[in-house]
């Protein structure tokens, strides 16, 4: 298929209206809560001017971290098109998990999914395992919620909560160097010079500018458009 007739179909008017409904629900679902959340501070007493200053420091706040989202949103957006990215981004916000999702997906068809044109079949199935990946948890959440406290508690009297946070890094550590060793395994240069850019950027965020934690919010981001950019220049 032709790139641009891909480009097309991904960022339709049909993927948008889809992806306009579910941004509907998430800012009514966000103005409920919020309307909630003044009523209940006005039972428990908090005046009207400590309730505007917290929204105002929350808006500033929220400034930073939404700015790794947008990033993200500039490297998903040329294979997974736009309007699913923006749809994902916003009701789940886990970048790498989903793009960790995708391209499991669109390997089922022997496709990678940073490809410029992966094909319509491809596209599917990472949308369908991006869809899928977000829904387990969200039945789960809905489902368990009300248990999870009892859960997490008894999980931490049990076992070390150092341990426990261990597991999990080492978890999502063992995902992305299988995602990773993929992409290298077999592949070009090109690939491989990709990956080193990224890693050393994602190396210099974690360890010299650990400090700025402002600027680790962007570091995913940024990490994955060095690698991109700076590949281009070198390689073409």
């Amino acid at each position: 298929m032709d790139i641009n007739t891909f480009q097309e179909i991904i960022n339709g008017w049909d993927i948008w209206l889809s992806v306009f409904i579910m941004i509907l629900i998430v800012v009514l679902q966000s103005a409920f809560f919020l309307k909630t959340a003044i009523k209940e501070a006005k039972t428990i007493g908090i005046s009207g001017e400590k309730r505007k200053a917290a929204m105002r420091a929350a808006c500033i706040t929220a400034i930073g971290p939404s700015m790794s989202p947008i990033i993200m949103m500039l490297a998903m957006s040329t294979v997974l098109g736009t309007p699913y990215t923006w749809f994902v981004l916003n009701n789940v916000g886990a970048a790498r998990t989903e793009l960790a999702a995708a391209a499991m997906g669109a390997s089922v068809a022997g496709v990678e999914v940073m490809d410029a044109n992966i094909g319509i079949r491809a596209w599917t199935y990472g949308i369908w395992a991006g869809v899928l990946n977000s829904a387990g948890w969200l039945i789960v959440v809905f489902l368990l919620n009300h248990k999870m406290e009892h859960m997490v508690h008894r999980m931490y009297s049990r076992f070390s909560e150092k341990w426990i946070k261990e597991l999990l890094g080492g978890a999502a550590l063992a995902l992305f160097a299988y995602l990773l060793s993929n992409q290298l395994v077999g592949k070009t240069t090109v690939n491989y010079c990709a990956a080193i850019i990224s890693g050393l950027c994602s190396l210099l965020f974690g360890t010299v500018l650990k400090r700025y934690q402002k600027l680790q919010e962007f570091s995913m981001g940024i990490s994955m458009l060095a690698g991109m950019f700076l590949t281009e220049v070198l390689f073409g």
